[in-house]
């Protein structure tokens, strides 16, 4: 597999979702990690197209939203961080 990029998403941009495009027209798998408000996107189908999502399970509980399997504790936000290639915040 390649190496990944890990895109740490606080809110869309258009420039966010151009570099997802450039990072998967380089061969490079995009997985994001949606935090703040942006975890809302992942109750319905407002997920940009990626190879892995990952959600804020602590933003997740403060907005009463349920925790499936794409939740994720701060323990393995920091293994996302630390696993991806490259990592961008937006």
């Amino acid at each position: 597999m390649a190496e990944h990029t890990l895109h740490i998403v606080t809110r869309f941009r258009g420039a966010t979702l151009l570099a997802m495009a450039a990072d998967r027209s380089l061969g490079r798998p995009v997985h994001i990690l949606l935090l703040h408000d942006e975890v809302y996107r992942a109750m319905g189908d407002r997920v940009p197209a990626c190879d892995r999502v990952l959600v804020g399970a602590d933003d997740l509980r403060r907005r009463g939203l349920p925790l499936d399997d794409s939740a994720v504790e701060y323990p393995e936000i920091v293994d996302a961080i630390a696993e991806a290639a490259h990592v961008v915040s937006w």
